[in-house]
């Protein structure tokens, strides 16, 4: 009998999903641009679009109690082909970013084994990325009844750490009395608005995505109607407490202008340990639970936009090798291709110097389209919340109609002032800003249009109809 995945399962896998510590020390990094002013910014978007996201995405997840997610949820609204858009933007968004999230895990890695300088070195950070990153897809093709195990890990691998760097913080500085590294004034936790802080919004909107996740392997869970939203909401509360009480603690320990993303947990936990007397051992087991963290949250971006694009779209968009799914339904030849192109894109960033500034253009071409499935995610809910106001909703955001519509449209217009502003000329001179613009507004509509040219190759090859919805 299948293994299934029970309630406490699914909060782990949302808590992998929704929470990355490593943004705790990218988003009060001054150099990220919001420094003392990322926590009152995590307080906001909490409550503007994270928390009403998830309970949107608990709300679908439990009336379309499907595995597809968020496919099958724009599926109901409008139909295959915005839903095959959906799928194809979220996964060409995840492309890029999986050699940035193994660049994070190598320094981890290498600090658990004594050998910070180690992160330093190309060739070892791009062996060991392959060599991960191959084992990973390969465990994501077993299903998440079996990658629950490393997704619960995972869980604890970020949570740990992020407590132990909340109450070490306070202790050190309420307890021992050591000097706070911050001073916290209306002035000081004020983000300065300008082009950077910008663009560092629009990354701590990403950074709380991802609610809609673990609604791909509906079949594979226990009672997914009743056990999917409560696991999103008790996640939902876990995650949002510790984004803002993890930037307060990071700032007790550094100022901002001393932190940094890649490495800024590591050394506040560090000097924190060394405050109260702890040796270096300590952090060694922290990098460890933290790369743990990184495993669980790699094989489930593997897994899920894998799943969504070639598991659930119509057949016949793509090669039937491509989209046949093994006995626990996932689409395994899709997956060793996913990891065939990662390894072409680190090869050729690692081995052809050249080729660093082509993937950080095409880094930039994909960043706008990550935040694009949510417009339509919650454009879908509303639709669906007018034109079926008396569907059953096992779960829902509001019992009033017109209250969850006008939440959800809420946050819609946040998330669309999120692209505007991941879109924010950030370059120096006024010519690599026109660039910038070009590559990034460019590279949106080359991923859109490639979709669309897919989609409409399909439609006149096998003559497919879309019913109207």
């Amino acid at each position: 009998m299948k293994q299934k995945i029970g309630l406490w399962d699914l909060v782990f896998m949302n808590v992998s999903a929704l929470f990355g510590i490593r943004w705790i020390a990218k988003s009060t990094a001054s150099n990220f641009g919001l420094g003392l002013g990322s926590i009152p910014t995590w307080i906001l978007f909490t409550f503007i679009f994270f928390v009403p996201g998830a309970l949107i995405c608990a709300e679908l997840a439990a009336t379309y109690p499907k595995d597809g997610g968020l496919y099958e949820w724009v599926k109901e609204a409008y139909g295959d082909k915005k839903a095959f858009m959906v799928s194809w933007l979220n996964w060409t968004a995840k492309l890029f970013w999986y050699t940035s999230f193994l660049t994070f895990l190598i320094v981890n890695i290498s600090y658990a084994i004594g050998r910070p300088d180690l992160a330093s070195n190309k060739m070892f950070v791009m062996s060991l990325s392959l060599i991960i990153f191959w084992l990973l897809s390969y465990i994501s093709t077993r299903g998440m009844g079996f990658g629950k195990l490393f997704t619960n890990i995972g869980a604890l691998g970020s949570t740990v750490p992020a407590i132990l760097l909340i109450v070490m913080g306070l202790v050190s500085v309420y307890v021992f009395g050591n000097e706070p590294a911050s001073i916290y004034t209306v002035q000081t936790l004020t983000p300065k608005l300008n082009m950077d802080s910008f663009a560092a919004i629009s990354s701590v909107m990403f950074a709380l995505s991802g609610a809609e996740i673990t609604a791909n392997f509906v079949t594979e869970m226990e009672n997914p109607k009743k056990n999917l939203p409560k696991a999103i909401l008790i996640a939902a509360c876990l995650v949002a407490g510790l984004y803002v009480l993890g930037s307060i603690a990071i700032t007790l320990i550094l100022p901002a202008s001393e932190i940094t993303a890649s490495q800024g947990i590591l050394v506040a936990l560090s000097t924190v340990a060394a405050n109260l007397g702890i040796g270096t051992w300590f952090i060694k087991i922290v990098a460890i639970g933290i790369s743990l963290s990184v495993f669980g949250t790699i094989i489930l971006y593997i897994a899920s936009p894998i799943k969504m694009l070639f598991g659930s779209v119509q057949k016949g968009i793509f090669s039937k090798k491509f989209t046949e799914v093994n006995e626990h339904n996932i689409p395994e030849v899709a997956v060793y291709l996913q990891a065939t192109i990662v390894t072409v894109i680190l090869l050729a960033i690692n081995l052809l110097p050249s080729v660093d500034t082509i993937y950080n253009v095409l880094l930039t071409m994909t960043a706008l389209t990550a935040l694009f499935p949510y417009v339509l995610l919650f454009t879908a809910y509303i639709k669906l919340r007018k034109t079926r106001p008396n569907e059953v909703r096992p779960y829902e955001l509001s019992r009033n109609n017109n209250t969850s519509i006008r939440i959800a449209h809420m946050v819609l217009v946040v998330v669309i002032i999120g692209i505007v502003l991941s879109a924010a000329p950030v370059m120096p001179s006024l010519k690599e800003n026109i660039i910038y613009e070009i590559e990034m507004i460019g590279g949106a509509l080359v991923v859109i249009f490639s979709g669309i040219v897919i989609w409409n190759n399909f439609v006149k090859k096998t003559g497919f109809k879309e019913e109207k919805r």
